[in-house]
């Protein structure tokens, strides 16, 4: 008798596990958020974005399609906590974190402090933490109303923009987790995307400089170069150097750094930053199509060199006099290298008087040219 028992028992605990959990929630009565926007407003906390609900398609019964109905959420309180509260108290499901593609914090928000939400994402066991995050010059509540035509919500347009992008070198794409490892490593300045709204549509605009988490600066799309030569893992960006034969022709060049090597010094109790760094260049096209020599050859890779240099030196020292933050990170690499020395002095004082090199070496790799005097075969 006890062994038949036994038996059963095991049978019945075998069919609940063959039938799954029995606190399952079927996808379809859940709001999946795909967006987030932060912002403050009188004082308040703004949560705006946006939510797929999926729902039965009702074209044909026998149907199990699914469609998905992007829609706008909107709450306020005083803090995270009690604008949550608002949204779920007028929500008909329960809401699903894991899909969030984009968190967009608005301007007022990301000078107040970004950090308490970066904490509240890792804290938060169904947040990815390759969130990408970004900053808006409008309010967040103005980009999420904004009709897309591009893609299928605000939300997936962002993200695709910068990771387009990205990918190209042209921009930077941090997410919550790199951003949290670089606070918790005791980096107290990193830059975020800068996005926003251009002749009715949503544009990448640059970078904002962060510093303890508040926004202290904005770099126009135009002066992020020097940059992203530092910070990108694969930048290839377009450098255009007009002809000394004739002003009116310009070069377009792609360039792609080939070795990048940053270097730390303390000298008579200074910092000096030794920046190498090795270009290939490929010319993509020129203006008016002209013979070039083997000395022009020698006077592009010159000016090129010159002109990433500047470009370079230029965004140093704005993070140096202007902003007074090292968002380039050269911190890690005098710590390592003198991690005593580092614990006794003020790198951020140390950091905006110290002595930085710049040197840009450029191959060039591919002419791409067509002989302007060959001659037509028909």
């Amino acid at each position: 008798m006890i062994k038949r028992s036994r038996n059963l028992l095991v049978i019945i605990i075998s069919l609940f596990l063959l039938t799954g959990c029995w606190d399952y929630e079927d996808v379809n009565n859940k709001c999946i958020v795909i967006s987030l926007g932060v912002d403050c407003v009188n004082d308040m906390i703004e949560f705006t974005g946006e939510i797929a609900k999926i729902k039965a398609s009702s074209k044909k019964a026998d149907e199990k399609a699914q469609a998905a109905e992007v829609y706008k959420m909107l709450s306020y309180g005083k803090t995270f906590e009690e604008a949550r509260i608002h949204y779920d108290a007028e929500n008909p499901y329960p809401v699903f974190l894991g899909a969030t593609r984009v968190v967009v914090f608005g301007t007022d928000f990301a000078k107040k402090c970004v950090e308490p939400y970066l904490n509240r994402v890792d804290s938060l066991y169904d947040y990815r933490k390759t969130l990408l995050t970004v900053v808006s010059r409008e309010p967040a509540k103005e980009i999420f109303d904004l009709k897309v035509e591009k893609d299928i919500s605000v939300g997936f347009l962002i993200e695709d923009i910068l990771n387009h992008l990205s990918k190209k070198g042209e921009a930077l794409y941090p997410n919550v987790g790199e951003l949290l490892s670089e606070i918790a490593s005791g980096n107290t300045c990193y830059i975020l995307p800068y996005i926003g709204i251009e002749q009715n549509a949503i544009e990448y605009l640059g970078l904002v400089v962060m510093k303890e988490s508040k926004l202290i600066g904005i770099i126009d799309i135009k002066d992020t170069d020097g940059i992203l030569y530092l910070l990108s893992k694969k930048p290839i960006l377009s450098e255009g150097i007009p002809s000394n034969k004739n002003e009116n022709n310009i070069y377009s060049f792609r360039t792609i750094p080939k070795k990048r090597k940053i270097e730390a010094s303390y000298e008579d109790e200074k910092v000096v930053i030794n920046i190498n760094l090795d270009l290939t260049a490929e010319l993509s096209y020129q203006y008016y199509m002209e013979k070039i020599s083997d000395d022009e050859i020698k006077n592009l890779e010159k000016k090129i060199s010159e002109k990433v240099k500047n470009s370079i030196a230029s965004a140093i020292k704005k993070a140096q006099v202007e902003l007074k933050c090292d968002y380039f990170n050269f911190k890690k690499h005098f710590k390592v290298k003198y991690p005593k020395i580092f614990e006794k002095i003020d790198w951020e004082e140390k950091f905006t008087e110290a002595e930085v090199n710049v040197n840009v070496k450029t191959k060039m790799i591919n002419m791409n040219l067509k002989d302007p005097n060959a001659k037509k075969k028909y």
